[in-house]
């Protein structure tokens, strides 16, 4: 079977190529910042786990046994790093959008207000789900992963993942439905 695009760079890396590192860093950078956003909700935090990410893979690459997809791996420190974030800032809270938010609300359109509640809505029902439903429900929905992947992401069976996922949307539903988002 020939090799993937990330097995050959990893040999390449493993061969002393530095390049190579850099490649997969460029291949995996968007990805991971957009999952560290969807689980932190700040672009500073974000940016700081991805590069974290890049960081700790690189000290532990001989740790990588290939078992799974590469990328799978990668996921997987990173959803590490976004969940130990989340529980050294619990204690702290996070303000809402200031009253510019609002002034510009007033001058849009009704029906853009009614989407922007909305996706705000779903948005603060995700953010209130426990670690793992989050992390499933964000890689199954928005990184398109299997429960396979995310099982292996997220530490966890194929079918805890497809539980983690099913509570998840469960638990959003019920949110929704409760501050009238969803009838």
């Amino acid at each position: 079977m020939p090799m993937s695009e990330d097995e050959k760079l990893l040999e390449r890396i493993n061969a002393g190529d530095r390049g190579a590192f850099d490649e997969l860093v460029r291949k995996y950078q968007r990805e991971l910042y957009f999952l560290a956003l969807r689980m932190v909700k700040n672009p500073e935090d974000a940016e700081e786990l991805t590069q974290k990410t890049f960081v700790k893979t690189f000290e532990r690459l001989e740790s990588f046994r290939g078992e799974s997809g590469f990328k799978t791996w990668l996921y997987q420190v990173a959803i590490n790093m976004c969940l130990s974030h989340l529980r050294n800032r619990r204690d702290v809270l996070e303000l809402n959008e200031g009253a510019g938010t609002i002034v510009s609300e007033i001058m849009m359109p009704a029906d853009r207000i009614v989407q922007n509640e909305t996706v705000a809505a779903v948005a603060a029902a995700a953010d209130s789900l426990p670690d793992k439903q989050r992390a499933t429900v964000i890689l199954r929905v928005f990184h398109e992963l299997s429960y396979e992947e995310i099982g292996r992401s997220t530490g966890c069976s194929e079918q805890t993942a497809k539980v983690n996922f099913h509570y998840g949307i469960e638990n959003l539903r019920k949110k929704l439905k409760a501050n009238g988002t969803l009838r």
